[in-house]
């Protein structure tokens, strides 16, 4: 494949390289993108070394260099980063990949490059890629039709949605055989915004007999969710049970991830309280839909002014007193009434106790330490407390480390002896003691979660003292 052609001219790679970060990309290639093996560190440097080539041969020369020294995981890194942000060289890229010893067709990718080559003026080249493609490594009319759900999310990603929709005719009239492929094009049709098209494709799903799950019916409700069409998203919503789908941790998640793509927060405290009264725990996903979807809580970590919260109890007042949005402050208090997501994203052991915030948005990294902050204070602490935040190594701009940033600041107005560590970057720690004294002079904090009748009443006044004389000796010893 002649692909390096696009960058004949001097100044063509230079000149289309770096464009904006494509958040319609391929979740698939975002998690290869993210290098479980990969060297960060080296592919950054590949990208400055690209951005000081000015001739095509020179881009080339690095780019062979680079696929022929380092591993496969992080050479499948590189190509899944630059095709994320749709730049040219990812085409000479997949090509030095493709004469690897270790090259494995991959559906993801080859349909990536396909649609670039099709954005960078290039459609025989594109169809000629997808028919050798066709031809040499798929086995089966299921593989085909698997392979045109990719080609479907990497062109309409790119802004070609009538070469996506041609895909879509040549899938429908391909006889399928598998749920598999299904399950695909119910995905393919929700990224590229056709509700009612994976609606009808889910219900064909049904009459053949295949099963589906309760992650398809939350694609289709959430891309109606999207679009404004409330009513039709809880009409998907009502027939998951009509498919025999039991209300449980991931069906309730996804209900909950539909009121929160369109922003319905009456509906979401309502499910969220459903959610409870049946002891089912909100997931970490979940937590970051929730939380990301109330624009008054965005606003406040985003400007970050003298007057933040730094307990959960002064979150939930503030918001009650300046958000506009009536649900919104009840919305997080009932979301800080359970603690499944702080107690599976905290680590204690008789050396250490650790939050792990990775996977957070900083809405929910915030909210997340301000919880934990509230634990240990009732908590007898091991050895060593810490805050694991990363480097910005997931972050949309990668290597801007967003949630660290958050932490340090966040930590650092309530007078944390936290620090970052010498050994890890992306990691806050702090010794025991030097904890609990900070602790100790830190204002205990109210309960933000629910209570029964009987228990709205103040605390005793013995107990009170009990607990404040134990945190006295605690500093003591």
């Amino acid at each position: 494949m002649p692909a390096v052609a696009f960058l004949s001219a001097p100044a063509s790679a230079a000149a289309a390289r770096r464009r904006g970060f494509n958040p319609a990309a391929s979740a698939s290639l975002r998690r290869v993108a993210s290098g479980g093996g990969s060297s960060w560190r080296s592919e950054r440097r590949l990208m400055s070394e690209l951005e000081r080539t000015v001739t095509a041969g020179a881009a080339e020369r690095v780019i062979r260099s680079y696929v022929g020294n380092k591993s496969e995981r992080a050479a499948l890194a590189a190509l899944s980063r630059l095709l994320m942000d749709s730049d040219p060289l990812a085409i000479p890229f997949y090509e030095a990949v493709t004469q690897a010893r270790w090259f494995k067709w991959s559906s993801i990718h080859a349909a990536a490059v396909a649609a670039l080559l099709e954005v960078n003026g290039s459609p025989g080249e594109s169809r000629s890629l997808i028919s050798d493609s066709i031809s040499q490594h798929l086995q089966s009319t299921d593989e085909v039709a698997l392979f045109y759900c990719d080609l479907m999310v990497a062109f309409s990603s790119r802004g070609l949605k009538d070469r996506a929709m041609d895909f879509y005719t040549e899938l429908r009239s391909m006889p399928h055989t598998g749920r598999k492929a299904y399950m695909a094009m119910i995905k393919s049709l929700c990224l590229m915004g056709l509700a009612s098209e994976a609606e009808e494709a889910l219900r064909e799903m049904v009459s053949l007999g295949y099963q589906p799950e309760a992650f398809q019916f939350g694609l289709v409700a959430k891309c109606y969710g999207k679009s404004g069409s409330l009513v039709e998203m809880e009409r998907v919503i009502a027939s998951m049970s009509n498919a025999g789908i039991r209300l449980g941790t991931g069906a309730a998640n996804i209900v909950l991830s539909c009121y929160s793509s369109c922003r319905d927060h009456s509906k979401m405290l309502v499910w969220l309280k459903k959610m409870r009264k049946l002891c089912i725990a909100p997931t970490a996903k979940a937590y970051n839909f929730v939380l990301n979807s109330c624009p008054t809580l965005a606003l406040v970590v985003q400007e970050l002014d003298p007057s933040l919260p730094l307990s959960t109890a002064v979150l939930v007042k503030k918001l009650k007193s300046v958000s506009t949005l009536p649900s919104e402050a009840e919305l997080v208090h009932e979301l800080l009434a359970s603690s499944s997501v702080l107690d599976k994203a905290t680590e204690w052991s008789d050396a250490e106790v650790k939050l792990n915030l990775h996977g957070f948005s900083t809405i929910a990294a915030y909210v997340l330490m301000l919880q934990w902050v509230d634990v240990i204070k009732r908590r007898t602490l091991p050895l060593e407390v810490s805050v694991v935040c990363g480097i910005g190594k997931h972050s949309d701009v990668r290597g801007e480390p967003k949630v660290r940033e958050l932490a340090q600041e966040v930590l650092s107005r309530m007078g944390s002896p936290l620090r970052l560590s010498t050994r890890n970057k992306g990691r806050l720690v702090a010794k025991r003691d030097r904890v609990t004294q900070w602790l100790a002079s830190f204002p205990v904090p109210e309960e933000v979660t629910d209570k029964s009748p009987d228990a709205t009443s103040q605390q005793p006044f013995a107990f009170t003292i009990f607990r404040k004389l134990g945190q006295f000796f605690s500093t003591l010893v």
